[in-house]
């Protein structure tokens, strides 16, 4: 099962960094090439699909919470559109699924611990230039 969802309206992603690692990343900070930040964290996990949490985020934002000045939870119960996006990937070669939950409805064991911070201090932020979509002519 993939990590990334395919073929959606959040576009082509990669990860940029992995915060935390059970058999696989369940906490990381990913984009798109439009260059939109998301930090995803694993909700749940079905024999037939994962549930992950993605909240976009921007890059002021993405520095604070990577600082350790906000902690995951607040990150995503006060995202700063009010919503996260909730992205099903399917186990077998079923497409996968974006829905956009408003921070209000929110799970509460779907989220982070309160006080969970990622605190990388002063390391530098991993490369966040847009790369060139490809042209369509």
């Amino acid at each position: 099962m993939s990590l990334l969802p395919q073929s959606t309206n959040l576009g082509k992603l990669e990860i940029i960094e992995v915060y935390e690692y059970y058999d696989a990343p369940c906490l990381f900070a990913c984009r798109n090439l439009s260059g939109q930040l998301f930090i995803a964290v694993w909700a749940e996990q079905t024999t037939e699909f994962g549930t992950w949490l993605y909240v976009p985020i921007s890059q002021r934002r993405f520095e604070t919470v990577r600082s350790g000045g906000i902690d995951l939870r607040d990150a995503f119960l006060n995202s700063e559109d009010g919503f996260v996006y909730e992205v099903i990937i399917s186990s077998d070669n079923s497409s996968d699924r974006v829905e956009i939950i408003w921070c209000e409805n929110l799970i509460d064991d779907w989220l982070p611990m309160p006080g969970e911070f990622i605190e990388f201090g002063n390391l530098p932020l991993p490369i966040l230039e847009v790369k060139d979509a490809p042209l369509i002519l």
